[in-house]
């Protein structure tokens, strides 16, 4: 499944704990225009907490929850990355009746890099896709993130995608309508990142991935 060229109103509400302050606490409020457009996310319009954003994106303090939203896809089933597959059985998620399958990549595979400052780590992942058949549509992508360097400062993340039919016009579109994400550093701050994405336009998409059970 492949998203490009699609606009949607983006709401992000952040939380963080620290290790003093275990409770969690509002951190910010992110709201964003986002425009997806091949594996380029652009984000425009940014208010924080109700007020212009005039810095770039990457300025904002605190975890930044990137997400290509359709780049996540191709990491696991390009056949030429060394991504590990393995078929988990029917599941159930919203609802909806899909097949379960576990992924695995060592380091340095087909994602991408994270950042921390200077710092730069391809680190290994494992998570689940959730997969309707017949149609091969991807409604669930999970992902967990571990194993990072102590100097890196940043522990772990973990990170859920969702996608869901979205009507614009006359037809309806498969497209990200949800993301959760928890980011844990060393030094024992979290931060707990719920996104929504609403009012999509604009959008094209092609499916050209088959699933065997």
């Amino acid at each position: 499944m492949l998203n490009s060229n699609f606009v949607a109103d983006e709401t992000v509400k952040r939380y963080r704990s620290t290790r003093k302050s275990p409770r969690w606490s509002n951190f910010d409020t992110i709201e964003t225009e986002i425009t997806f457009e091949g594996d380029t996310t652009v984000r425009r319009q940014i208010r924080r907490n109700g007020k212009p954003w005039e810095q770039p994106f990457e300025a904002l303090p605190g975890f930044k929850w990137y997400g290509g939203f359709g780049s996540e896809i191709t990491p696991v089933f390009d056949p030429p990355c060394p991504t590990t597959i393995d078929y988990r059985g029917p599941s159930q998620v919203g609802g909806r009746k899909l097949l379960e399958y576990q992924f695995s990549t060592a380091v340095d595979g087909c994602f991408p890099f994270f950042y921390f400052r200077y710092q730069r780590y391809n680190s290994a992942r494992t998570g689940h896709v959730f997969i309707d058949d017949p149609s091969g549509n991807i409604f669930q992508l999970d992902e967990d993130t571990r194993g990072f360097p102590a100097e890196f400062e940043f522990a772990e993340r973990e990170e859920r995608i969702t996608w869901d039919y979205v009507k614009i016009g006359e037809d309806s579109h498969l497209l990200p309508v949800r993301a959760y994400c928890l980011a844990v550093y060393y030094s024992g701050t979290q931060f707990r990142i719920e996104v929504e994405y609403k009012n999509h336009r604009h959008f094209q998409s092609s499916t050209n991935v088959k699933f065997n059970q």
